[in-house]
C-alpha cells in the first residue's frame, strides 16, 4: 500500500495575532478572558494604563470567533487565528488555514476560488500573487446575507498551489468592520506571507 501524503503547516503569525484554542472541553469565554487579560498585563508591565472591565468586556468577540471557528474547523480541520491589537479595543478579524494533498480538496479549492466566491461577489477583487508558500490567487470580496440573516462581511481569501507540493494551500479570513477593511485586509496579506508549507516524509511525526 502507497504511503500517505500528509502535509504540515509552518506559520510564523505576526504581532497581533494569537492562535484560537480550538480545544472543545476549554471554555471560549474563559480563553477569550485569557488572553485579553494576558494582553493587558503585558501593556501595563510597559507602563500603560489599562481599564480592566473594558478589558474583560472586549474579550466577548473573540469569544464569539472562537466558538464559530471551532465549529467550521471541526468539519474541514485546520488551524485558525484571530488578530487582538489591543485588548481594549480590538478590531475582530480571524483566519483559518488549510493544507490538503488529496486531489479531491484541489478540486474543491479550485472550483471555490473559481465558481463559488466570484458567484457571491461578481466584483471581488481578484489579484495573482507570489507568496513564500507558492504562486497564490488572492481574493477580496464582500459577502451581503438576505434580510433578517447575518450582517455584512468582508475577507481576502488566499489559494495557494506550491510548486513541488501535491495539493492546495487556502487561507479564509473574514471580518465585519468594513470602515478598517483596508486596514485589516493588510493584516491578512502580511499573515499570508508567513506561511509555509512542506510534505512530511513518511514514518516522520509532525513537528
Amino acid at each position: 500500500m502507497d504511503d500517505v501524503v500528509e502535509l504540515e503547516l509552518v506559520v510564523e503569525a505576526p504581532a497581533g495575532w494569537v492562535a484560537i484554542n480550538l480545544d472543545e472541553d476549554f471554555d471560549a469565554r474563559e480563553y477569550a478572558l485569557a488572553v485579553h487579560r494576558f494582553l493587558a498585563e503585558d501593556l501595563e508591565l510597559a507602563g500603560e494604563i489599562v481599564d480592566r472591565a473594558a478589558v474583560d468586556a472586549a474579550a466577548a468577540p473573540l469569544a464569539a470567533v472562537t466558538r464559530w471557528a471551532r465549529d467550521l474547523i471541526r468539519d474541514r480541520g485546520g488551524v485558525a487565528f484571530a488578530h487582538v491589537g489591543h485588548p481594549e479595543d480590538p478590531t475582530p478579524v480571524w483566519l483559518d488555514v488549510l493544507a490538503r494533498p488529496e486531489d479531491d480538496f484541489t478540486a474543491w479549492a479550485e472550483e471555490r476560488f473559481g465558481v463559488g466566491i466570484p458567484g457571491v461577489d461578481p466584483r471581488a477583487d481578484v489579484r495573482e500573487v507570489v507568496l513564500p508558500a507558492g504562486p497564490a490567487l488572492r481574493v477580496r470580496s464582500v459577502v451581503v446575507p438576505r434580510e433578517g440573516e447575518s450582517p455584512v462581511t468582508e475577507g481576502v481569501d488566499v489559494l495557494v498551489r506550491p510548486d513541488g507540493v501535491p495539493g492546495r494551500v487556502v487561507l479564509s479570513s473574514t471580518w465585519i468592520a468594513l470602515a478598517h477593511g483596508n486596514q485589516l485586509a493588510t493584516l491578512v496579506d502580511e499573515f499570508a506571507g508567513t506561511v509555509r508549507v512542506r510534505v512530511v516524509p513518511p514514518g516522520e511525526h509532525r513537528e
